[in-house]
């Protein structure tokens, strides 16, 4: 019975999280629609999701301290409220700033989410399961982007821009209205006992461990590459770099995204069995995913889907690697810390996502106005994320060997 309610809190927080993921990437195959809709360029449409991962990633830590001191109940359900009222105001939304501000809040609602998941695994699981359970909240999550391609697409040309936004955010209220009756924090004896100490000493300890840097350089590396393209990216590269069209554009995003889904179980199964394999395993998807990125800046399009397709499926599942980081975390800190430190490596992946996505933008509008042509235009935007991906391959194949990461003396002590 107790195994049966851990699995039943974590099912409806990550039920949360779904939500979170598919208003995250809503964009991906609203871009252009966007970009019709509120007259915007390719620097105005990067901006929807910079302004949405800067909160995100700003918010991390916080949301972390918080949910090691509050539980993270009240927390998911904040968030689950910022959602709502930002995706009812980007449905109604006719002009930009009023676009910007729901997608804002979209971003702080979304930095609520993952974070808090984690802390009820944390509370309700013990720690050999943690791998495991933290890839099924990825593939969960994925299971939400999967929505916010294809079949976002179609709600969106069946019946328009705000039915599609509305219904989201109706949904997401629902869903809050759930979270905040049924959910529980943990078991009655969970975390009373764990030490409490400032904030200032829980960041720094968790910082000044290598195990917290190598998860956040994990996070960086592989889920900055997979937000890049999926969040906004994607679908104009897609079409103006390869010369598909919105629609073959959304399915090849969705393969994108079943590559997260398929390959997050594996990963965290492999974890929980051998815990040692999660260094070789991020080290090695960093170089096959800087590879595949190579592949779309270098060579010229399009490409067959015989070629593209591979290329998008293991970027994919490469950014499901990015899930061990939190055992990574988790492993390598006290549990009272738990909620610090996988705020501080959750962080890596949306800082990239920022910088990269912004740089893109820019650099594409910059490329245009020179009257470089939009297929290699495109094209050279994707050298900013490439560029981030090999610093961070290159500072992961350095770091693993020596990060350190072992469990810490209190999880010897829990149940095997």
């Amino acid at each position: 019975m107790a195994a049966g309610r851990a699995w039943l809190m974590w099912g409806l927080g990550a039920l949360c999280y779904l939500t979170a993921l598919f208003h995250r990437m809503s964009l991906s195959v609203a871009g252009l629609t966007a970009q019709e809709r509120f007259s915007i360029d390719a620097t105005g449409l990067a901006a929807f999701s910079v302004v949405q991962l800067v909160l995100y990633a700003v918010l991390q830590v916080p949301v972390g301290a918080a949910a090691d001191r509050f539980g993270p109940r009240r927390l998911l359900s904040l968030g689950m409220a910022l959602m709502a009222a930002g995706s009812i105001v980007f449905a109604l939304a006719t002009a930009y700033p009023a676009a910007m501000a729901g997608r804002a809040l979209i971003g702080a609602g979304d930095a609520f989410l993952f974070v808090n998941v984690l802390r009820l695994a944390h509370n309700w699981f013990p720690g050999r399961r943690y791998a495991l359970v933290a890839a099924l909240t990825g593939m969960i999550g994925g299971l939400g982007q999967l929505i916010a391609t294809a079949p976002l697409a179609a709600l969106l040309t069946g019946f328009g821009w705000t039915p599609a936004f509305l219904v989201a955010g109706v949904v997401t209220a629902v869903l809050l209205v759930a979270a905040a009756i049924a959910l529980r924090d943990g078991p009655s004896v969970v975390a009373r006992e764990e030490p409490r100490e400032p904030l200032r000493v829980s960041l720094r300890h968790a910082w000044r461990n290598r195990g917290t840097r190598h998860a956040m350089w994990t996070h960086f590396t592989l889920m900055g590459a997979f937000v890049t393209f999926t969040a906004v990216l994607g679908q104009p590269y897609l079409v103006h770099a390869q010369g598909r069209t919105p629609a073959t554009a959304s399915a090849l995003l969705t393969v994108v995204v079943a590559g997260f889904v398929l390959a997050g179980t594996i990963a965290g199964q492999l974890a929980s069995r051998r815990p040692g394999l999660r260094g070789p395993m991020v080290a090695s998807a960093a170089v096959v995913s800087v590879a595949c990125w190579a592949v779309l800046v270098v060579v010229p399009g399009p490409l067959p889907v015989a070629v593209l397709g591979p290329v998008l499926f293991v970027i994919g599942a490469a950014g499901a690697v990015s899930m061990l980081a939190f055992d990574l975390a988790r492993s390598a800190n006290h549990g009272h810390q738990a909620g610090v430190a996988s705020g501080a490596a959750n962080m890596g992946g949306f800082t990239f996502a920022v910088v990269a996505e912004l740089g893109a933008g820019l650099l594409l509008d910059e490329l245009r106005r020179h009257g470089v042509a939009d297929p290699l235009a495109y094209r050279l935007s994707f050298l900013v994320a490439l560029v981030m991906g090999l610093a961070g391959t290159v500072r992961l194949v350095t770091l693993h060997r020596h990060a350190g990461v072992r469990p810490h003396p209190e999880r010897a002590l829990e149940p095997a």
